[in-house]
């Protein structure tokens, strides 16, 4: 017992901690304090063990930034992706992306929030980040699609949804689970709107359809980063 005790404590820190450690602690940084607080020094200390055992899992600290975009995408991106592969109707995809915003279990909006704060500063991140939002208005754009809407009527009625939820985080509103869960089907019946019969009853000269250029246009972010 007592050997298995002096064996434990003489363990590298490299083999009790893995990269997936590291990279929480770069996202609780990230979250708390922005990327500039994103350091080995400072997520060493947080973890409690030497500056050197970091290089055991990274290159450096370019690296560990690389893997944390990198684990955003596949947190917060990939979950509203694998929402087109059910076989669920168009209006049940819908309750199924606003289900990943009202639980925010697979979902994390804070790490959303800082990620869009580093993309102030970084023209990689920024172009990740659009990337990303354009990926995210495409599964709703389909998801309109699918429900009746055409055309830029399903285009538009994809970025208000989008722009809506992206704007209740970054005002940093605050509600109770069960407040947001009462309030989700006022929500849901605003976004939705008068849903058509079918998508054959409704033509593009109904919804005024925007040239095809216009719809793929490139979205510029309300800044430009100087990195």
């Amino acid at each position: 017992m007592t050997t298995k005790k002096r064996q434990g404590s003489r363990m590298n820190p490299s083999e009790r901690l893995g990269p997936a450690d590291w990279l929480q602690a770069a996202q609780d940084e990230l979250m708390l304090r922005g990327v500039p607080a994103v350091k080995v020094d400072r997520l060493a200390r947080r973890l409690r063990v030497t500056r050197g055992s970091f290089y055991w899992h990274f290159k450096s600290r370019s690296d560990l930034l690389q893997r944390l975009l990198q684990s955003w995408i596949a947190t917060n991106t990939a979950p509203f992706q694998q929402v087109l592969k059910s076989n669920k109707n168009g209006r049940a995809k819908f309750q199924a992306v606003i289900d990943l915003w009202v639980d925010e279990d697979q979902y994390n909006p804070q790490f959303d929030v800082a990620m869009r704060e580093w993309a102030r500063v970084s023209r990689k991140v920024a172009r990740i980040v659009r990337e990303a939002d354009d990926a995210r208005i495409e599964v709703l754009r389909q998801i309109f699609n699918e429900i009746g809407y055409v055309g830029a009527s399903a285009l538009v009625r994809a970025r208000v949804a989008y722009f809506h939820q992206v704007g209740y985080y970054t005002l940093g509103i605050v509600e109770s689970h069960e407040t947001r869960r009462r309030l989700r089907p006022h929500y849901t019946r605003a976004l939705l709107g008068e849903i058509p019969l079918s998508a054959s009853s409704q033509s593009e000269s109904q919804v005024d359809p925007l040239p095809d250029a216009a719809l793929v246009e490139e979205r510029r972010g309300p800044y430009e980063p100087n990195a």
